[in-house]
């Protein structure tokens, strides 16, 4: 198992190659990274400078860019400069398209930290972009258990988060710079804290806006490097480890060498030294979806094959539409079940009757019936057979 890390200068690759286990420094352009700061060519001084110290630089292009922008970028990047590097990783599936087509032989680390969840997503990019694609870059979300499945069944490498902050909310939008810096340019770079207009919440939540729009953390690290036994025997290819928020200004590996020892050495020690409060919300379980349950409609719970029609429109105090989920004889229905789980007989105030106005005897499956209002009638209410 290997360690990456972000780095800005020269010290920063110097540190890294001395540091145990880390393999590969991030090197992220104005151009082409959300929270970049270098131009192309300090990106590709730093790319040969991280190769004379056995590191991989890898290029980081995690913006995601409309049609316009990216056709200017891609004029840009041209001549050696994408040589420069042992690989690049992208978020945008456009590209990754674009470097898989006319750079084949450059390696590929897809970003797929943002949905892209499931098994079969995974393995359809390792399909799509095979053999360029080396790694994934995996997301927090996913629980201990499958990342180690996905350790086991990916046929490329892995990459999770071991250290670093918490992406809250990213949007493209400038939503900083005309509060605070009215006459910044495009290019500006501005950090802030926010937090609730909420006066019971006081939680200062770090901010930053670049050329590529907003991004809001959470004010605490995510932290699993006391954690890494079980995803370490399954094969996970990388840890990263992001000093960004923690370093010296103009740094971005600050106190690399003594973070890798420690690890090694002394992951609980490390743990409960850390300068911030620190968690792994979704490590363990990820219980997001644990309430959908209770948000899902309980007429669900109700449509079986007993259910004959369901309410798709009315207007109160006039009439009620059904429209027939199969076959049936009127005198079939015998209950009206509300969404809310409530059963009430079935007694129409008027025969149902098709959309020409004439009563019927039988209902064809997907048939439109009509009849007068129902009082507690809703969109959803179904008819059925039996109650």
């Amino acid at each position: 198992m290997n360690f990456n890390t972000f780095a800005a200068n020269q010290d920063d690759i110097e540190h890294c190659a001395q540091a145990d286990n880390l393999t590969e420094v991030l090197l992220e352009p104005a151009l082409l990274a959300r929270q970049g700061r270098l131009s192309l060519d300090e990106a590709g001084q730093l790319a040969l400078i991280a190769r004379q110290q056995s590191l991989r630089p890898v290029l980081v292009w995690d913006a995601l860019m409309p049609e316009r922008l990216m056709v200017d970028t891609r004029a840009q990047l041209t001549g050696p400069f994408l040589s420069m590097f042992d690989a690049v990783r992208v978020s945008d599936i456009g590209a990754a398209h674009w470097l898989h087509t006319h750079y084949p032989d450059l390696p590929l680390q897809l970003i797929v930290e943002t949905g892209n969840h499931n098994w079969p997503a995974l393995q359809g990019w390792c399909d799509i972009f095979s053999p360029s694609l080396e790694r994934l870059v995996l997301s927090i979300e996913l629980p201990e258990e499958k990342l180690v499945e996905y350790c086991h069944r990916l046929p490329v490498g892995c990459e999770v988060l071991g250290v670093g902050l918490i992406l809250l909310f990213y949007s493209p939008r400038s939503l900083l710079a005309q509060h605070l810096a009215p006459d910044a340019d495009t290019t500006s770079y501005i950090e802030a804290i926010a937090s609730p207009d909420d006066s019971s919440s006081l939680r200062p939540l770090p901010t930053v806006e670049t050329r590529h729009g907003t991004l809001m953390f959470l004010d605490k690290d995510q932290f699993i490097l006391d954690r890494l036994d079980a995803l370490r025997q399954a094969g996970l290819h990388t840890v990263r480890l992001d000093l960004r928020h923690l370093s010296h200004a103009g740094q971005a590996a600050t106190g690399i060498v003594d973070l890798c020892h420690r690890i090694k050495h002394d992951a609980a020690g490390l743990r409960a030294d850390w300068p911030r409060p620190i968690r792994a919300p979704f490590f363990k379980a990820n219980k997001t979806t644990a309430q959908f349950g209770r948000m899902k409609s309980k007429r669900h719970n109700y449509r079986d094959g007993d259910t004959l029609a369901e309410v798709i429109a009315g207007d109160n105090g006039r009439y009620v539409v059904f429209q027939a989920l199969r076959s049936f004889a009127i005198t079939e229905a015998t209950a009206f079940v509300l969404p809310s789980g409530e059963i009430l007989p079935w007694a129409p105030p008027s025969p149902l009757r098709n959309l020409n106005g004439d009563p019927i005897d039988m209902a064809d499956t997907d048939q439109l019936l009509v009849t007068r209002w129902i009082k507690k009638a809703c969109v959803g209410a179904l008819l059925k057979s039996k109650s």
